[in-house]
């Protein structure tokens, strides 16, 4: 019997796996959560570190609103302003660019730029529009900082400006302020950036900075000088009017020279020089060192002022430095004692050298020149002001003197002024004509003629009797006696010729005399009327 055949067993059906489906309503906002984690990763990545600056008003701040601007490109924003504890300060947090990370350094700079406006610049205008912002100035330190100070204005010069800077000392300020020009050979060369009081009370410290390429040409014998306005000089030198700019006459300025020869090597950063307050005095050459002599006048010095030159056959070798009356007790005399201070050093020796300034040798050089005529006289440099000045120059007629080189300062000998000259010899000559017996002569003459009148009637009488027991002959003889004797009477009559112009002469020179005495004490009130004329007086 056969065997059945088995029933085919039953396949296993494996279904797949059912795949997790994301509704679709939840993609939208997946996207999102995943834009706004790049968002932020990427905000968090750019963002730069976190600062504080230390204002002292909160003028201008508005947390959210100011910028932070670096060569006028955004590179932060105040994030947040608040009062300090004790109130004296305001503090401003701010958040920069990961970018501007370099550039918070320790001697980087903030200010608060606004519009303003000062006497030699105007700045901020742009603010007007955008309003206020936070400007930066990246320093140059290696060493990183997050806490600073912000500057009352804007600083004149970036660090990222070539140039040094220097220190000037002046005896005032004067119109100098922070912003002010400084002219080499009148174009804009640099500025002041700021002044302080010296530790002493005594001066004041300008800090100038001076731009390349200009400032390869400030040596250790350059020379600066206040050129802010007009200079207007009326001295021994006539009129000098000096200016820089119109900008230095509205607003001052400084300026500076080097002389042609002074070495060419630069000076150093932060070198201190003396700001002169006038170009005169700043170009006048320093030769060796200067040396004090006293000058002792018995004239009037009226015109002579501190400050006026020295002049040796039209050099100036110095100038006057004080005067004052003297006393001479033993002499019952009073004179004027004028200090000067010379320059050896512009008196140069043959072959280019100078002579020594202090040692004997120089000395002996000095007495011989006194003994060929040198002298110190004052002289009239302008008739216009009447300024004088002293001259050195040489007297052959002087009489005999040696400098006193006992005193302190040394004294070289004086020669009356040329004008005092005058004066001495006008009142000399009026000395003379007062002497005069002007009215004796004139009673005299009188006398005289009335004598000879009295001679002549005699005379006439006599020939008369004569002519009465004469003859013919002796007739002839007395006719030509009485026209003598009436030719002698209208000679000596009161009203002839002869005393007419007699009494006329004496007139003459009594009013000459008069004249040449007012003349004299004209010149010696008002030397300017030999050239003006004599002055108007006052009602």
């Amino acid at each position: 019997m056969t065997e059945p055949t088995p029933a085919p067993l039953p396949t296993a059906r494996v279904d797949a796996p059912r795949r997790f489906r994301i509704p679709l309503v939840w993609v939208i906002p997946l996207v999102a959560a995943l834009i706004g984690v790049f968002l932020a990763v990427h905000t968090w990545y750019q963002q730069g570190p976190s600062i504080t600056i230390r204002f002292k008003t909160g003028e201008g701040l508005e947390a959210g609103k100011t910028r932070i601007k670096y060569k006028d490109v955004d590179v932060g924003q105040i994030d947040s302003v608040s009062l300090s504890e004790d109130g004296s300060h305001v503090i401003a947090g701010a958040r920069l660019a990961r970018s501007a990370d370099h550039l918070l350094v320790d001697d980087t700079r903030f200010w608060m730029v606004s519009a303003r406006v000062s006497g030699s610049a105007v700045s901020g205008l742009g603010t007007l529009l955008s309003g206020t912002y936070v400007g930066l100035d990246a320093g140059k330190s290696t060493e990183t900082r997050h806490d600073f100070t912000a500057l009352d204005d804007a600083p004149v010069v970036g660090f990222d400006v070539p140039g040094r800077y220097f220190v000037l000392h002046a005896e005032t300020l004067g119109s100098i302020g922070v912003g002010t020009p400084v002219y080499f050979r009148r174009m804009p060369a640099g500025q002041v950036t700021g002044y302080r009081l010296g530790e002493q009370g005594k001066r004041i410290e300008v800090r100038v900075f001076i731009k390349a390429p200009y400032d390869r040409f400030v040596t250790r014998d350059t020379r600066f000088w206040n050129a802010g306005g007009v200079d207007v000089k009326l001295g021994a030198d006539g009129v000098q009017v000096n200016t820089e700019s119109l900008t230095a006459i509205l607003a001052g300025g400084l300026a500076f020279l080097t002389p042609a020869d002074s070495p060419d090597e630069p000076a150093a950063a932060e070198q201190t020089f003396r700001l002169f307050p006038t170009r005169e005095e700043a170009i006048r050459r320093q030769l060796d060192e200067r040396q004090h002599y006293t000058l002792r006048f018995a004239e009037s010095v009226r015109g002579l002022s501190v400050g006026a030159p020295v002049d040796f056959r039209g050099i100036t070798i110095g100038e006057v430095v004080a005067i004052q009356p003297q006393l001479n007790p033993g002499k019952a005399d009073i004179s004027m004692q004028v200090e000067v201070s010379l320059q050896p050093g512009r008196l140069r020796a043959p072959g280019g050298g100078q002579p020594p300034p202090d040692d004997a040798a120089f000395r002996r050089v000095v007495d011989q020149l006194v003994a060929k005529g040198l002298r110190a006289q004052l002289r009239n440099g302008n008739l216009v002001t009447g300024q004088l000045y002293v001259a050195l120059d040489f007297f052959p007629g002087a009489g005999p003197a040696r400098p006193d080189w006992q005193a302190s300062p040394p004294r070289l000998p004086t020669q009356r002024g040329s004008l005092d000259e005058l004066q001495t010899t006008l009142m000399r000559i009026v000395t003379r004509l007062d002497k005069l017996p002007i009215e004796e002569i004139g009673t005299d003459t009188r006398k005289l003629l009335a004598s000879l009148q009295r001679s002549v009637d005699e005379t006439e009488a006599l020939i008369q009797r004569i002519d009465t027991l004469a003859d013919g002959e002796v007739r002839g003889t007395l006719a030509e006696a009485r026209a003598a004797i009436a030719d002698t009477r209208k000679l000596v009559a009161s009203d002839a010729p002869l005393q007419q112009d007699l009494r006329a002469s004496l007139q003459e020179l009594g009013r000459a005399a008069q004249a040449l005495r007012h003349l004299a004490d004209t010149l010696d009130r008002h030397p300017e009327a030999l050239l003006r004329g004599k002055p108007e007086e006052k009602p």
